[in-house]
């Protein structure tokens, strides 16, 4: 079969082609999705924002409707798959539109942390444009739909981590979504079959993970893993030695919820980086009680330069109440180690948690006084696939599932429209601030995000100045 998988991104603008390359990545998880697939024998191509920005010109703007466009105009496909991330399912939805006009025969299935969560009410909405819904990891239930559809599998309620309509019409399930996966059988990514579609076009910057998922329970966050897996370092280490001495990536940003949760599994594979003969510049993410010489020490020999933490509130209380559990103490230390080990760093951090109050947020703003770090990453609170929040809001009649279908809505969140600018520019008083150098470019602000334009957002950062200076006098 001919499979076609779409990672969608926003509508991109630059001043010039290299600024707007800089804050595009390839998508991994899908690429993971294609090669899969190859090695059963189908053919495969990826569209994300790297791809599209290649193939449709590398130019000063970035729309996946145009490059979408341009691939069905040459090829059909059996197979159109589309991940759907909840702040970017308008650009999904708009994507599957397009698939299903321009090639009706397809059938289209969603996955990501959206789909895992909201299955039942995304099949009932879109039923004239999604036919399946993948459930967790669709490293097993792809193959097995494609086994299905080509008429070598069986039925599909025998087909783990998958949903769709019934005989009645009605959306259900075949288990739970899947989570524990092995990873132990899947080999390393060779990305021959990404880069050959886009005439041997290479990024300077890449991603990869050594591990999925996460073991901390912080309640704001989209917990769909519920657990860490672990990728065999030999993989991980074949596939940095793939991108950096292969394909000449320059720069590589390790997106792990939590790199370093085993210190000798992190070790391990930056100490076999370190040998290798190209070099490239690491950024890793990861936590901070997670922190220790063990694996920063040869992290930093195989050039790590940076690392992301999320800190999210100055205030021990407050990240209490999001289940975040780091001591002032844990806090202290981890940051002191990270100057120690010579290593830049990143801080992201959230505003409008409920019950955050402004005098809270200045709190925040005096640690990022007093440890000064390069970048900080300033998200405002929204509900996520996997949130317990969604939950209890859900309970207590606070929001709907039909909310989320609200297309125009980039933020689904208990705030007020004017709670929602005061917790926008608060962001971008602590990203404009605090930050000196850009250690991950691939970040979108809450501003740019929900289409503020210079002047509303100049005015939102300047009454949070002035909201914060009252809290200082």
């Amino acid at each position: 079969m001919k499979i076609l998988l779409i990672q969608p991104d926003y509508f991109r603008q630059a001043q010039d082609p290299g600024q707007l390359e800089s804050r595009l990545l390839p998508s991994y998880s899908l690429i993971l999705l294609a090669e899969i697939m190859e090695r059963a024998g189908h053919q495969t191509r990826v569209l994300d924002s790297w791809a599209n920005w290649v193939i449709t010109g590398k130019g000063v703007e970035n729309n996946l409707e145009t490059g979408l466009k341009a691939i069905l105009a040459k090829e059909q496909f059996d197979l159109i798959g589309i991940s759907i991330d909840t702040a970017a399912r308008k650009e999904a939805i708009g994507l599957a539109k397009i698939a299903r006009e321009l090639n009706p025969s397809a059938k289209i299935v969603a996955g990501g942390p959206h789909p895992t969560r909201f299955w039942s009410a995304l099949l009932t909405e879109y039923r004239d444009l999604i036919d399946f819904a993948f459930l967790g990891g669709a490293d097993e239930s792809l193959p097995a739909l494609v086994a299905h559809l080509s008429g070598a599998g069986g039925s599909l309620d025998t087909i783990a981590g998958i949903a769709y309509r019934n005989e009645l019409g009605e959306a259900v399930a075949t288990s739970k979504p899947m989570f524990n996966l092995n990873l132990e059988k899947q080999p390393a990514l060779n990305f021959k079959s990404y880069f050959s579609s886009l005439d041997g076009a290479r990024p300077n910057r890449a991603y990869m993970v050594s591990t999925r998922g996460c073991k901390y329970f912080c309640n704001f966050c989209s917990q769909v893993w519920k657990k860490a897996l672990f990728h065999p370092v030999a993989r991980v280490v074949e596939e940095a030695r793939i991108l950096i001495e292969d394909h000449g990536v320059s720069e590589l940003v390790f997106y792990d919820d939590c790199l370093g949760l085993s210190g000798k599994h992190s070790a391990d594979i930056f100490m076999a980086i370190a040998g290798f003969k190209s070099k490239a510049r690491l950024t890793g993410v990861s936590h901070i009680q997670l922190l220790n010489p063990l694996w920063l020490n040869a992290f930093k020999e195989a050039g790590g330069s940076a690392l992301m933490l999320g800190i999210e509130s100055g205030t021990l209380k407050l990240r209490r109440k999001m289940n975040k559990y780091i001591e002032d103490k844990e806090l202290c230390m981890g940051v002191e180690l990270v100057r120690k080990m010579g290593l830049k760093l990143g801080i992201y951090t959230m505003i409008g948690y409920p019950t955050e109050e402004i005098n809270v947020v200045n709190y925040t703003r005096r640690l990022f006084e007093k440890i000064s770090p390069e970048q900080v990453i300033a998200t405002v609170y929204d509900l996520k696939p996997g949130d317990i929040m969604i939950e209890w809001g859900l309970k207590g009649l606070m929001i709907q599932e039909s909310d989320f279908f609200n297309l125009d809505r980039r933020f689904i969140n208990y705030m007020s429209e004017s709670e929602l600018e005061e917790a926008v520019g608060m962001a971008d008083y602590f990203e404009t601030k605090f930050t000196s150098q850009e250690l991950l470019k691939d970040h979108d602000p809450a501003w740019w995000l929900l289409g503020m334009d210079s002047a509303k957002r100049e005015s939102l950062r300047l009454k949070a100045e002035e909201n914060l200076a009252k809290c200082q006098r």
